[in-house]
């Protein structure tokens, strides 16, 4: 049996695999991806953590985003934090699409990017950042509210200390 051989694509300081048995050359000679037509990766952008997803059915292309942005605080830690931040969220939607969501608690946003093919490395990356880009004041917005999710770890705290209300109260 063949050995595989492991090979590594190099971005920054990031190590990735690359699987060049994935690869194959068409009839003029341009590389081409053979049958392996999903893969998924995780990052973080403005502290938030994305897990994104790409697959490809029947040659359409697309990578789905999905990210945990933090907790919607309860009413009865702060209704006033409750409400901007739906307000936030209801804005950006409208200006971007259903991107933010609350679901079981969470503030999630995901995004579906449709790709053209081939799909290739900065095609993906360009069309990641596209995304990004129109969402970071929205991000800042709700950062205003919510403690980043280290050292909102550490304390304990989602919410920032202005929008708590007192214990007691």
């Amino acid at each position: 049996m063949q050995e595989r051989r492991q090979f590594t694509l190099i971005i920054g300081d990031r190590r990735l695999p690359l699987d060049i048995h994935a690869l194959a050359l068409d009839e003029h000679g341009d590389m081409v991806g053979v049958d392996r037509r999903s893969f998924s990766f995780r990052f973080t952008y403005r502290q938030v953590p994305i897990a994104a997803r790409f697959a490809d059915h029947d040659g359409v292309a697309a990578i789905e985003l999905e990210g945990d942005v933090g907790p919607m605080p309860f009413s009865a830690e702060s209704s006033l934090a409750r409400n901007e931040l739906q307000t936030v969220l209801d804005a950006a939607n409208t200006h971007l699409g259903e991107v933010f969501g609350v679901v079981d608690g969470r503030i999630v946003l995901t995004h579906s990017i449709g790709l053209s093919n081939p799909v290739t490395a900065v095609g993906l990356v360009t069309a990641i950042a596209g995304f990004l880009v129109p969402i970071k004041p929205y991000l800042d917005t709700i950062g205003v509210f919510l403690l980043p999710p280290g050292e909102a770890a550490k304390t304990g705290e989602a919410l920032r200390p202005g929008w708590r209300r007192p214990k007691n109260f």
